[in-house]
């Protein structure tokens, strides 16, 4: 049964997978967003980014989209409440792809598809551990 050990031993850990998928992805969204919490200049040029998309409310749908992505990026990080923010993501994306990322090139499509696959994945896997989602469903029993 020597070969079947790395097998018991990755289904014990198997919960430690949504960790690195969560922690990556959250760091990508607060990176990708930052710039735009903290300076008006950012936020205006992605609102003219979104009239040029033809986006409804541009700068409403700016401000949304821009916390959305820090707050899930947060949401992420902390595993707090992952498969809500993974599901709003999940949404976001797919918009994201389809007002934006029609007709582009599959290098500029990919960030984009990373993070509705990610998204998808801590959706369905939920945060996994060394998380606060963790931690309180720990309590609850």
């Amino acid at each position: 049964m020597l070969y079947n050990r790395p097998n018991i031993f990755f289904k014990k850990q198997g919960s430690w997978a949504p960790f690195f998928i969560r922690t990556i992805t959250g760091v990508h969204l607060l990176y990708g967003v930052i710039d735009h919490v903290i300076s008006a200049a950012k936020m205006q040029t992605f609102v003219q980014f979104l009239i040029q998309h033809n986006v409804f409310a541009p700068t409403l749908a700016a401000y949304v989209s821009i916390y959305m992505q820090f707050l899930a990026g947060v949401s992420y990080i902390l595993g707090f409440y992952q498969r809500t923010s993974a599901f709003i993501m999940i949404i976001h994306f797919i918009f994201a792809l389809l007002i934006v990322h029609i007709g582009d090139t599959y290098t500029h499509t990919f960030p984009a598809l990373f993070m509705l696959a990610a998204s998808i994945s801590l959706f369905f896997s939920g945060a996994g551990r060394l998380s606060i989602d963790q931690v309180k469903r720990r309590r609850r029993k």
